[in-house]
């Protein structure tokens, strides 16, 4: 005889050894629909990241229409589904209302409220991190159909859906605290490299003259020469990639030397990869066409790059991060707006820029912005790890 599968999740908090229990989300929440009638002038909208944030400060604009008394109102620690698609989240986010006490949803959202005194809200919440759900709307959503981007559900099913819950609320508690305590941890991290970023972009303005200057805010000991406008023509030769017709490659894969391979993406910075051969050394690259077209980078050591990217190469050391930043400031003002956007070899040649005739302050400026660079990815790698590992458990601690 066939014994039942055990429902116990991998990873549990010493003391709980109960089998967790299978209930509809109905049993435990009651839907919310009542209307806002004019108490929030607070429109909100569901982050997969962030939650429910103002819609305003996300969009930089009001989406929602302007009389909103149709709207249902949420109250804090009430929960919300939108059911459109965004990147990582196919079958949308559900989220509780933490950061206001009140707010203004759209009537295509299903809002709920917990009801059941023997279930822990920050446990629903850190479920719903998860992706166990996603399987049961995928049962009850109508094959492949969207209306809208938004997931053909009904109410009815959405609240038939079913969650597998400890029977102890102290381990639902325990488990919560710990995953929101987990994002308090990740939220720190995200912040300190916001942080970063914004006194990089800080620096850069005082390190590079204003519109129409000649001279630094800031400058290191030693350099008074006003800069100079140049044609990127007149320090570069223009060139481009090429197309790699071989198959890539990762350095644990080969034995022999690779080389990194750029292309027009922005995730990892452009890199697609590795090749056995390169193309260019210490050279900046620009996007020339696409969605990214116009993004600057300088290229330290030797590459390889696709032909969606143009090349800028100077052997006297102007291919320096203080060259990329100066070309990144005025590039996208160059992009062509008409169908595709474009920077074409021809055009980023013609574009004047304003740099110092010293070389020696170029590379005093690019080795700070190496520092702060390296820095940066520092805490990027740091903020990645932590949340691959916050998915690992996401996955052990729950069924």
């Amino acid at each position: 005889m066939n014994k039942e599968k055990r429902r116990v999740p991998k990873l549990r908090f010493p003391g709980f050894t109960e089998d967790w229990e299978q209930r509809k989300l109905c049993q435990i929440t009651t839907r919310v629909t009542r209307k806002n009638g004019g108490l929030s002038d607070l429109p909100l909208t569901i982050s997969a990241q962030d939650g429910l944030v103002d819609q305003r400060k996300y969009f930089n604009r009001q989406v929602a229409s302007r009389d909103m008394s149709n709207y249902y109102l949420i109250k804090k620690g009430e929960f919300a589904y939108n059911k459109s698609y965004s990147e990582g989240y196919p079958f949308g986010a559900v989220k509780r209302l933490d950061y206001y006490d009140i707010g203004a949803l759209s009537t295509l959202y299903i809002l709920f409220e917990i009801t059941d005194n023997n279930i822990s809200s920050d446990f629903i919440v850190s479920y719903y991190m998860t992706h166990l759900w996603y399987k049961e709307i995928s049962k009850r959503a109508a094959e492949g159909a969207r209306n809208h981007g938004l997931l053909n559900i009904s109410t009815e099913d959405f609240f038939d859906s079913e969650l597998n819950i400890p029977n102890s609320i102290e381990e639902q508690v325990k488990i919560g605290n710990f995953i929101k305590q987990l994002d308090k941890f990740i939220t720190l991290h995200q912040r300190k490299l916001e942080h970063l970023n914004l006194k990089k972009k800080a620096l850069l303005q005082k390190l590079f003259p204003k519109n129409g200057e000649r001279y630094p805010e800031l400058r290191f000991p030693g350099f008074t020469d006003a800069w100079e406008q140049r044609k990127v023509n007149e320090i570069f030769k223009v060139t481009r990639g090429q197309v790699l017709a071989a198959s890539l490659t990762t350095p644990e894969k080969n034995r022999g030397n690779v080389y990194p391979v750029f292309s027009s993406q922005t995730k990892d910075n452009g890199l697609l990869g590795y090749y056995s051969e390169y193309l260019f050394e210490n050279a900046i690259t620009w996007t020339t066409d696409g969605a990214n077209a116009g993004t600057v980078n300088f290229r330290p050591g030797r590459f390889y790059s696709t032909n969606v990217n143009g090349v800028l190469i100077n052997e006297n050391g102007y291919a320096c991060y203080a060259v990329s930043e100066i070309i990144n400031k005025v590039a996208y003002k160059y992009v062509s707006k008409v169908g595709n956007p474009k920077l074409m070899n021809n055009v980023m040649a013609e574009i004047n820029i304003m740099i110092t005739p010293d070389i020696d302050e170029l590379k005093q400026i690019s080795k700070l912005i190496e520092a702060y660079n390296q820095y940066i990815t520092l805490h990027q790698r740091k903020l990645d790890h932590l949340q691959l590992q916050k998915k690992a458990l996401l996955q052990q601690m729950f069924v």
